[in-house]
């Protein structure tokens, strides 16, 4: 399979060039922008920077189109198509290409994107072909087939848990179809048997798709609002599950459980649905987390409102505080276990080693969940954070350098950057090297943490 690059994978040339590109993008220079990011392309097909940049430009010069101008382009697209599928039987890459010069006049057309799709799984870049699928997936959810072509894609990967989550998909689209269920056990059985050798699967199969998010969208559609309509909901799910079992129906008991803190019967629903797919799902194990928590958090306000009703609030909030901190972890722990190769997951239990100062277990969980495109920048930080922890300040400012070389605009994740890079410098004794990082950050915001202190130490 064809791997995945970064902005250190490839030339300088090519840096500065994919450097002009996001410069024309953030002055809204879509065209410019985007023939740039194609050039980039044409050469370095996998790095994966260029194309997610690309695909933010064609996305945003697709949406301000009007419904001529995507109707014409479109009929001129299909009229090239027939010529381009012809290039794609002898070569594969000069026909991607070709459907990636389409996409640059209109990002949403199902037939190129399918076609590009083709075209790069022909040459084992599934990572473009599943790409192409997910921009089809977003804008078109209803169609079916492409979810099943998403779904073989998936499965030739060996991502599980993305498999398993489209057939979820699917299955809740069809309640008490036992064709489709069988197909839902099925990959379960599947993704329990591809949740090990992190090290060989690596990230060729990353799913650019941020999945915690798009289940809290579905979580949070707007159907409850109070305890009221909650108890409507209970009586309202409790009987459509006497008639019809859904594991989708049940997410939704389970929600509404929750909004009257009846969170022991929210989870007795979420663990009723693990046990009908017979193995984990990370989205359901974390929506059992947060009850539990909640409830733990509901305990711990009870304590603190009314401590004359018990004998040692104090320590019982100190006990059920510590007991919380544990189950975060061993629930985050057991996912990672479970699906190794979900940079997502191992992201998360990095950040609550980090919490929990084991800079040494953090550090290895930041190198493994880096592969994560989405992560990759805040991994690269807390990865300079877990080397200054350890006395490793060299190593720390190569880490902080590396960072900032991502990050054109100064924003929130830049100043952090900023100043831990100029703790450390400051910890070399480089001062002058700390006060310029932290002169950059005061300049934008003059109460960021301690930095005007620190300034007026350097100045005297």
């Amino acid at each position: 399979m064809m791997e995945v690059k970064t902005l250190q994978d490839v030339t300088a040339a090519v840096r500065e060039l994919y450097n002009r590109a996001t410069a024309a993008g953030r002055k809204r220079n879509w065209d410019y922008a985007i023939e740039l990011l194609l050039s980039i392309l044409a050469k370095e097909p996998a790095l994966i920077p260029a194309r997610q940049e690309l695909r933010k430009y064609e996305s945003e010069k697709s949406d301000q189109m009007g419904f001529f101008k995507r109707t014409l382009v479109q009929l001129k697209a299909s009229l090239k198509m027939p010529q381009i599928k012809v290039t794609a039987k002898k070569d594969p890459f000069k026909a991607i290409r070709q459907y990636e010069k389409l996409l640059g006049e209109y990002l949403y057309n199902k037939l190129v994107l399918n076609a590009l799709a083709d075209a790069a799984v022909a040459r084992e870049a599934f990572f473009i072909g599943i790409e192409a699928l997910e921009i089809v997936r977003s804008k078109f959810p209803n169609n079916e087939a492409n979810l099943r072509k998403l779904a073989e894609y998936y499965k030739e990967t060996k991502d599980g848990m993305a498999y398993l989550r489209i057939f979820q998909e699917i299955a809740n689209r069809h309640p008490g179809n036992l064709q489709i269920e069988s197909e839902l056990r099925a990959a379960a059985a599947f993704s329990t048997m591809h949740k090990a050798n992190w090290e060989k699967e690596g990230s060729t199969q990353e799913k650019v798709v941020d999945r915690e998010a798009a289940l809290a969208e579905q979580i949070a559609e707007g159907t409850l609002h109070d305890a009221n309509q909650a108890e409507v909901l209970v009586k309202k799910y409790t009987k459509e599950l006497e008639k019809r079992e859904s594991s989708d129906t049940r997410r939704r008991l389970a929600e509404a459980y929750s909004m009257l803190k009846q969170y022991d019967k929210a989870i007795e629903q979420l663990n009723l649905i693990q046990e009908k797919l017979g193995v984990m799902d990370p989205a359901i194990d974390k929506l059992i987390e947060t009850a539990y928590l909640a409830n733990i958090d509901a305990g711990i306000k009870e304590l603190s409102e009314r401590p004359e009703q018990y004998e040692t609030p104090e320590k019982q909030i100190a006990d059920l505080r510590e007991h919380r901190a544990q189950y975060r972890f061993k629930r985050a722990f057991n996912r990672v276990e479970t699906y190794p190769n979900d940079t997502q997951l191992r992201y998360e239990l990095a950040l609550l080693y980090f919490e929990r100062n084991d800079f040494d277990h953090a550090l290895e969980e930041f190198q493994k969940a880096r592969r994560n495109p989405q992560r990759k920048r805040s991994c690269i930080v807390y990865i300079g954070r877990c080397l200054e922890n350890k006395n490793q300040l060299d190593m720390a400012v190569d880490q902080f350098t590396e960072a900032l070389a991502e990050m054109p605009e100064m924003s929130g994740d830049k100043m952090e950057t900023l100043y831990y890079l100029a703790l450390a410098y400051e910890a070399l004794e480089q001062n002058d090297k700390a006060l310029e990082c932290f002169k950059d950050i005061y300049q934008t915001n003059v109460n960021y943490k301690d930095v005007g202190e620190r300034i007026k130490k350097h100045y005297q």
